[in-house]
């Protein structure tokens, strides 16, 4: 019985080889056909790239067939001691870029396939597609809804695949991301005499409901009542940068008119992490780490930009314990700007310039003299309600920041004063993909997502998926014998 599915597999790599040579001469037939036409070359691309696809395809399948089946005898070892008796064959589908082959293996176990040592021997994943297809797969989705890949997928590669089947790839890959970032080498000491910034910064991250069942009779949700609701990500970014000493006069210029420094530094080594379960806590003690292993010595200058949320800073005086604290210049300008319209309309010149000379005030470190006149201000000019209620909320939140408001000195020592860098990392990290309209995310499907995503922004996406292959292949395979696999036949 063998030895004629041994001749059948040669008659079979035969065939697969003339296909392939038979379809590589029909894109060239195709090529020589169209330069006769004349045809547009977008055309003819679209054609190319259909028939290397399907030569590809072609190539893959007998790539598979010169494998041979797996077959190394009447039983398999595996490293728990036992030996399973040969099954028969079994074919599986695999899903590649060039679209679906199938692949013929002999499988062992006792009921059920315990060891498919030519699985083994290939790498060949768990889920059908192929990890090259899984790794572009969720190269799309870190950046595009699910369902947004799916038709990228289909319209480049002609692959068909589901929503379903992406999340699931994700929660898979994602769950070897903190095991990566363990065995990943630590970031670089920061440059001599550059900062070291940790910036931390929160988005709202659309959370699914956990449906109850319905009461009877009822068919709708009551007033009022949301299908889902918001868990916070706590995110942050940790990088270095050559000091920048500012004055006052070229901040204004940066935050209120359009004459920003093309001459600005750039960051250095950046790495972003957002975190829900764990939140703040998880955020903070991943940010201590990069911030150890970029100040070694700790003889460089490390600051933490943030809002005026007091648990932020909680959590930088248990975490970065010495760090110089500043309080985001952004979120100041906003605090200024509500004060300002409860004296001036909004839109006015006046509103312009009372923001102005008070930002520049700030700069120039006179902050217990804005507090002060802010509130003589609402005195005399006797301002009751909401706007009574807005100075005063904004003068106690200066109070409480005023350590963290030493803008004068900042400037002076060139350390940044404003968290755009971790804003803009923590939005385009978590807000640009997770708050999309209509997304719902389950906790476990919305951190899968931020660990793939800030892999990839990180620029580890290649090491990444190196590490989940591997330790995928160990997960799968490493019950089997591995002397076994080495005595593994090809029919090639």
């Amino acid at each position: 019985m063998m030895i004629q599915h041994e001749d059948a597999l040669v008659k079979n790599i035969e065939v697969a080889a003339a296909a392939s040579r038979e379809q590589f001469v029909v894109l060239q037939e195709y090529v020589q056909m169209m330069a006769e036409q004349a045809c547009e070359a977008h055309t003819v691309e679209q054609g190319l790239w259909d028939g290397v696809l399907a030569l590809g395809r072609a190539l893959l399948g007998e790539y598979f067939l010169r494998q041979g089946s797996g077959d190394v005898g009447e039983h398999v070892s595996l490293v728990d001691g036992r030996s399973v008796p040969r099954q028969g064959l079994h074919t599986r589908r695999y899903v590649s870029v060039f679209g679906p082959v199938s692949v013929e293996r002999m499988c062992y176990g006792e009921g059920k396939s315990e060891a498919v040592p030519l699985d083994a021997t290939l790498n060949l994943p768990y889920r059908d597609y192929s990890y090259l297809l899984q790794q572009w797969s969720q190269a799309f989705a870190v950046h595009d809804a699910y369902g947004e890949t799916v038709v990228q997928l289909e319209e480049v590669l002609h692959v068909g695949t589901t929503v379903r089947t992406l999340e699931r790839v994700t929660r898979d890959s994602a769950a070897d991301v903190p095991g990566y970032r363990e065995a990943a080498p630590p970031p670089a000491p920061a440059p001599e005499g550059a900062v070291v910034v940790a910036a931390v910064d929160g988005k709202g991250v659309p959370i699914c409901r956990e449906t109850p069942p319905e009461p009877v009779g009822r068919h709708r949700r009551t007033k009022g009542e949301k299908a889902n609701k918001k868990k916070m990500a706590c995110g942050g970014a940790v990088y270095a940068i050559q000091p920048f000493v500012r004055t006052a006069d070229e901040v204004l210029d940066e935050v209120l008119r359009p004459q920003a420094h093309t001459h600005r530094p750039h960051p250095q080594g950046k790495r972003v992490q957002a975190n829900l379960g764990g939140g703040k806590e998880a955020t903070f003690a991943w940010m201590a780490q990069e911030v150890a292993a970029r100040n070694p010595a700790g003889t460089q200058p490390v600051i933490c930009v943030g809002d005026g949320e007091r648990a932020l800073w909680t959590a930088t005086a248990q975490h970065l314990p010495g760090v110089i604290e500043i309080l985001d210049l952004f979120h100041v300008l906003e605090k200024l700007w509500l004060v300002a319209h409860c004296f001036h309309k909004e839109g006015s010149a006046q509103a312009e310039a009372f923001v102005e000379q008070r930002l520049r005030r700030l700069l120039e470190g006179t902050v217990a003299g804005v507090i002060q006149g802010l509130r003589q201000m609402a005195t005399k000019q006797r301002l009751t309600g909401g706007s009574r209620k807005t100075v005063d909320q904004v003068t106690g939140y200066f109070v409480h920041n005023q350590t963290r408001m030493c803008y004068d000195e900042y400037l002076a020592q060139g350390y940044p004063i404003g968290s755009g860098v971790a804003e803009g990392a923590c939005r385009h990290l978590v807000k640009d993909r997770m708050e999309r309209t209509g997304m719902r995310w389950t906790l476990e499907g919305a951190q899968a997502m931020l660990d793939l995503r800030a892999t990839y922004l990180n620029g580890e996406w290649e090491a990444f998926w190196s590490h989940h292959i591997h330790h995928q292949h160990k997960r799968l395979y490493g019950h089997i014998d591995p002397t076994i696999l080495k005595q593994l036949p090809t029919a090639a």
